[in-house]
C-alpha cells in the first residue's frame, strides 16, 4: 500500500477513471474490447505450488488456464479469478469463475482459475476465519508468481508481467480484495499470527518474484478494514447487489454460512465510497433489488447479469489499459422499479414489515430473529442499516426519509429476507 501522498491531488480528478500503466500498445483493435474468438483452450489441473492446509495437510494448488485458441500474440494481460464458498467449499471448475473465464479468454486475455487452501475450525470465529483469507491470499500470490517466473523462464503464456489482474468472486474477491490493500504488516490483526502462516508472501510457491497485480474486479465481496486502502492504492472494479444476504452491500456484520457472526465488514459500497473520498481509482455497479452472485448460473436472467458483469469489467480494464471501450457508456441499472402498491405494509419470509405513523416497524416471525437490518432507496444509497442482536422487533423514525419505494434486505437466524415498502 504506497503512502505517497503528493499524488493526492492529481488522484483527486482522476479517480472515475482507472489509472493506467500499459507499456504496450492494446488498443485499436477489438480485441479486449469484444469477443474475437470463437474457442477457448483450457489446460487443466496445472499445479502452480503446495501449502499446510488449516488441518495441517499439506495441499498441491492447482489451477486451469485459459486461452483463444489459435492465438498469435506474444505479450497478453493476465486476469486471475479466484472462487467463492465462504472460504469452506468452492472450486476452480464453479460456474461463474469458468463462465468468466471463458468469457475474458475470447476477448483476448489469458485467463486463470485457482484452487486455493480451504476449511477452519468449526464454529468459525474471527480469527480463525481471517487465517482462512490469509492463506487464500497467500496462494493468491502464489499462482501470480507463478506467472512472472514463467515471463522470466519459459514464456509459455506470453503474459505482460506488468499488466496482471487479479479477480474474485463472493471469497474471491475478499482474496482479491486483501491481497491488494491489506499489504502492510503494521494492519495486520494482532490475533494473527503471521510467523506460524508464512509472512506476508507465504510458502506456497515460486520465491523470489513479485506478487502484486495493477488492479483489482471484486465481485460481491468486502474488505476488514475499508481504512487499509490508502491515496496512491491500485485500482478497484466493484460490482454488489443492494439485498445480498450473505456479504453487505455496505458495512454490516458478516455471517458465516448464515449463522456464525464473524465481524464487521466493509462490502462493495463502502470501499467505493472509502476509495472516492481519499482519490482512489475505482468503479462501482449496483445490481439493484439482486441477492448475492446473481450472475452465477444458466437461467435467462442470471446469464444476463453474467452479460452485464462481463462488460462492466471489460470496460473498466479496457480503460486501465490505456484504451477507450466502443460502448464507453455506462451500463444501465439492472434494476427497473415496477409499480408497488401504496400499502405500506408488506410481509416477506420470516419478517413482516409495515409503516405506524412516523415509525417504520419490522418483526420477525415464523421462529426467527433479527440479526442486520439494511434499506436503500431507488439509487442504491443505504438509507438504514442496523446490526441486532437477535431481537423480535425492529422499530426506527421515517422522520427525513422521502416518500418512496425502499428496498429491505433483513438478515433473520433463519434466513434472509428481502421485500420492497413504500414509505409515505
Amino acid at each position: 500500500m504506497t503512502r505517497n501522498f503528493t499524488l493526492l491531488f492529481l488522484l483527486a480528478f482522476t479517480f472515475l477513471i482507472p489509472q493506467t500503466k500499459a507499456q504496450h500498445n492494446y488498443c485499436g483493435y477489438p480485441r479486449y474490447d469484444q469477443e474475437v474468438y470463437s474457442t477457448v483452450h483450457i489446460t487443466n489441473n496445472l499445479t502452480f505450488g503446495s501449502n499446510v492446509d488449516y488441518a495441517g495437510v499439506t495441499q498441491n494448488l492447482t489451477m486451469d488456464v485459459y486461452e483463444p485458441t489459435a492465438d498469435t500474440a506474444t505479450i497478453r494481460p493476465l486476469i486471475i479469478w479466484v472462487h467463492g464458498g465462504s472460504f469452506l467449499g468452492g472450486t476452480k471448475n464453479d460456474v461463474d469463475v469458468t463462465s468468466l473465464s471463458t468469457h475474458f479468454a475470447k476477448r483476448g486475455y489469458v485467463c486463470a482459475s485457482i484452487n486455493y487452501r480451504l476449511g477452519m475450525n468449526v464454529p468459525p470465529t474471527q480469527t480463525t476465519a481471517t487465517q482462512a483469507v490469509f492463506r487464500a491470499v497467500q496462494d493468491l500470490k502464489a499462482a501470480i508468481r507463478y506467472f512472472r517466473k514463467d515471463v522470466a523462464t519459459s514464456n509459455i503464456y506470453k503474459i505482460d508481467p506488468d499488466m496482471i489482474f487479479a479477480a474474485g468472486s463472493s471469497a474471491g474477491a475478499f482474496t482479491a480484495l486483501h491481497l491488494a490493500y491489506l499489504d502492510q504488516p503494521g494492519e495486520l490483526p494482532s490475533t494473527l499470527d503471521t510467523n506460524v502462516l508464512g509472512g506476508m508472501e507465504g510458502n506456497s510457491g515460486n520465491p523470489g518474484y513479485r506478487s502484486n497485480v495493477n488492479a483489482i474486479v471484486n465481485l460481491c465481496g468486502a474488505l476488514g478494514d475499508v481504512t487499509w486502502m490508502v491515496p496512491g492504492d491500485i485500482p478497484v472494479c466493484s460490482m454488489h447487489g443492494t439485498n445480498d444476504g450473505t456479504v453487505p452491500y455496505s458495512t454490516a456484520m458478516l455471517y458465516i454460512l448464515n449463522t456464525f457472526p464473524i465481524m464487521i465488514v466493509n462490502g462493495s459500497y463502502a470501499i467505493s465510497q472509502h476509495a472516492d473520498s481519499i482519490g482512489v481509482s475505482n468503479v462501482m455497479y449496483t445490481y439493484f433489488g439482486s441477492g448475492h452472485v446473481p450472475y452465477a448460473g444458466g437461467t435467462a436472467t442470471q446469464l444476463a447479469y453474467m452479460d452485464t458483469t462481463v462488460r462492466f469489467v471489460s470496460n473498466f480494464l479496457y480503460k486501465y489499459m490505456g484504451c477507450t471501450p466502443v460502448d464507453p457508456t455506462p451500463l444501465p441499472n439492472t434494476f427497473i422499479p415496477t409499480q408497488v402498491s401504496q400499502n405500506p405494509g408488506v410481509e416477506s419470509e420470516f419478517i413482516t414489515a409495515y409503516q405506524n405513523s412516523a415509525n417504520l416497524v419490522i418483526n420477525a416471525h415464523d421462529n426467527a430473529f433479527l440479526k442486520n437490518i439494511s434499506m436503500f432507496d431507488p439509487s442504491g444509497r443505504m438509507v438504514i442499516d442496523r446490526t441486532l442482536n437477535n431481537e423480535s422487533t425492529f422499530s426506527v423514525g421515517t422522520e427525513g426519509i422521502a416518500k418512496g419505494i425502499y428496498f429491505l434486505n433483513v438478515l433473520t437466524t433463519q434466513g434472509s429476507a428481502r421485500a420492497k415498502i413504500f414509505i409515505h
